[in-house]
């Protein structure tokens, strides 16, 4: 799904250049008629601009975001165990902040317990040099495997509903969790490497 993403972000942005460059020469050509109003003319079309730039950059900033939100919220949530994963390729969002794609070769469990063998192409920070095998949260919508994105774990963790469903895989699947949570985007880690990686920072 975040590849999808990227590329709605990318022709989003191509549309927000495109406009901006038509607006430019439209006001150039008709300065004429303008011109006696200069400055309520000039700050209107200063003011889209920022507008057009502030819509393309909340929908490449929150997208992945909101989807997940929803997903939780529908309760459309399932349970993917990582086998391996493979990098994809580089990117760079609306803030300039670079991130990397990696796809994921995952086994998806229905809320049935229904195993799907599915790919996933996730986005994550930088810091995401390997891709550690273990089980995650996932958005899941059915007939849709691999549109899935990762949940952190704060967030199922929060909501006491979901308690029922995660008690419901540890019995059937005894799950062992990766920890998945954002800094500088999306990092998946082993519990034992988070709290490595945490005494570390506290020496």
């Amino acid at each position: 799904m975040q590849l999808k993403i990227y590329k709605r972000s990318t022709i989003l942005l191509g549309l927000v250049v495109l406009i901006d460059i038509i607006s430019i020469v439209s006001l150039i050509m008709t300065r004429d008629k303008w011109a006696g109003n200069k400055l309520p003319t000039i700050i209107a079309f200063v003011l889209f601009l920022f507008l057009l730039s502030t819509i393309y950059s909340y929908y490449d900033l929150n997208a992945d975001k909101n989807m997940i939100k929803k997903a939780v919220a529908n309760g459309d949530v399932a349970l993917a165990k990582i086998k391996d994963g493979t990098f994809v390729r580089f990117g760079r969002d609306a803030r300039l902040k670079n991130h990397v794609y990696w796809k994921l070769n995952v086994d998806l469990f229905d809320n049935d317990m229904k195993k799907f063998e599915t790919t996933i192409i996730e986005k994550f920070s930088t810091h995401q040099t390997s891709i550690p095998k273990g089980f995650v949260y996932v958005t899941y919508v059915e007939g849709k495997e691999e549109d899935c994105l990762i949940i952190p774990n704060i967030i199922i963790q929060s909501i006491p509903e979901y308690k029922v469903l995660t008690d419901d895989y540890e019995k059937a699947l005894k799950p062992k969790y990766l920890n998945a949570f954002i800094k500088d985007g999306l990092i998946l880690q082993t519990y034992e490497n988070s709290l490595k990686a945490l005494k570390e920072e506290n020496l």
